[in-house]
């Protein structure tokens, strides 16, 4: 029977030598170099740090110098009260070099904007590591998305063949009077409609594989399946509110969340700021020379000294800016408020679609086993008469089903699995190993 050559197929299949593909993680290397999206996350941290050394400057010693030289030419006439005037026609020269140097003591702006820029700098980090993570949930779900496409592909091309075969059957027992033509009609219809399903399948493995190529920049990537039975671990630990916990010290979007809100703080001492006193040391030195003109001399000018600069009215502008941080960063803690709401959650339901993932896993696999069963009671029933060709072609569209439904389980099952470290804020590169642990080859 069909079935039989079927299930025989399948257990030719789990029984064979199996290897590890590392195809996933060859994928994920090439995202690492060609996903655009995390290039430029990158580009984005990296100008995001040098906020923290640009702050600094303002805090280090400041050293200007300036060099003037003037030429001129001067004629005419001069004189002076009681004495007769003389034609003067005269050139001279004055050279002037400044060398000053400033340094900060207080500005408390600028001591707040340096904390500011390490919290710039912690964002721009941890901004980063999240679209890393995102990479390992993109690449995951882009290739689970193409294995799947081929499933349903695979699945379609067999299911239209089994069909075939059955319109054959029923075209032949037709043609020798043992059915009625509804058979044979009904068949046509079911075929009609897998081929119109295998060319929707092609279109959606073409899709997906695009999808894929858009990450990697790189195509086509070889398709190397999920083995047959995979573990089916639950969440460790087996506490919904332990991975809560995790998650609010380590979830990425909160941290990012947090880190807005500290710097949105730290702008109100800025804005504070405007209040208060600055004060700095100067060390000056010039150098004067003056040749030809009415002077002529050299002199060296040494200064030393302290400046405080105190604003007095500044037209309630600085009040206003007080007001808009402090507004500012009450917006960042209702942000922060939503997202920590949302974390928890997201982990929750991420913590309980892994429990159910995996029960549905093995709920569907028994699908499938009793799926088959019953495709085979109604082939045989239709050999001894008990059943129709109507019976065998729903009996075989729920097997196939039941297939791609069981493929797709076990690929939610896993995305689920990351779903949750990447709610926790654990989720790395170890646990796409694990997955590609499971991909396999024919030894």
């Amino acid at each position: 029977m069909i079935t039989r050559r079927l299930l025989a197929a399948c257990l030719l299949v789990t029984a064979m030598p199996v290897a590890s593909a590392n195809e996933l993680l060859r994928v994920y290397e090439l995202a690492l170099q060609q996903d655009m999206r995390l290039q430029a996350a990158r580009h984005a941290r990296d100008a995001a740090i040098e906020a923290r050394p640009q702050a600094r400057a303002a805090l280090l010693p400041q050293i200007n110098a300036s060099y003037g030289y003037e030429d001129s030419s001067e004629t005419g006439t001069e004189g002076f009260a009681g004495q007769p005037e003389a034609r003067v026609d005269r050139d001279s020269t004055a050279r002037a070099l400044t060398v000053r140097l400033d340094q900060t003591l207080f500005d408390w702006a600028a001591f707040k904007r340096y904390d500011q820029a390490g919290d710039e700098a912690a964002l721009a980090q941890a901004d980063f590591r999240r679209a890393e993570q995102d990479l390992v949930l993109r690449i995951t779900q882009a290739y689970f998305g193409a294995l799947s496409a081929a499933d349903n592909l695979r699945f379609s091309q067999s299911e239209k063949a089994a069909v075939e075969r059955q319109l054959e059957q029923a075209q032949r027992r037709f043609d020798v009077g043992l059915s009625a033509i509804t058979d044979v009609q009904e068949a046509q219809a079911r075929f009609d409609l897998t081929v119109a399903q295998e060319i929707t399948a092609e279109q959606q493995l073409a899709a997906a594989r695009e999808a894929l190529r858009e990450i990697t920049g790189a195509g086509p990537n070889r398709e190397v399946p999920l083995q047959e039975e995979i573990p089916l671990r639950l969440p460790e630990p087996a506490d919904s509110e332990r991975w809560l916990d995790t998650a609010r010290d380590h979830n990425l979007d909160l941290v990012i969340a947090n880190l807005q809100a500290e710097i949105a703080r730290t702008g109100i001492d800025i804005a504070r700021a405007g209040h208060l006193p600055r004060v700095g040391a100067l060390a000056q030195y010039q150098d004067l020379q003056t040749d030809g003109g009415r002077f002529t001399g050299e002199s060296e000018i040494e200064t030393v000294g302290v400046e405080v600069s105190l604003p007095i009215f500044a037209g309630l502008a600085t009040r206003s800016r007080v007001s808009q941080a402090r507004s500012t960063h009450e917006q960042f803690e209702s942000l922060f408020q939503l997202t920590r709401r949302g974390v928890e959650r997201s982990t929750r339901d991420a913590y309980l679609a892994v429990n159910a993932g995996a029960a549905r896993v093995r709920a569907l696999r028994q699908a499938v086993l009793s799926s088959t069963t019953a495709l085979e009671a109604s082939e045989t029933g239709l050999e001894v008469g008990t059943r129709t060709a109507v019976d065998v072609l729903n009996a075989q569209r729920d097997l196939y089903s039941a297939q791609r439904d069981y493929a797709r389980a076990r690929y939610d099952y896993l995305l689920s699995i990351l779903l949750l470290k990447a709610a926790a804020g654990t989720l790395d590169v170890t646990d796409l190993e694990q997955i590609d642990a499971l991909l396999v080859v024919g030894g």
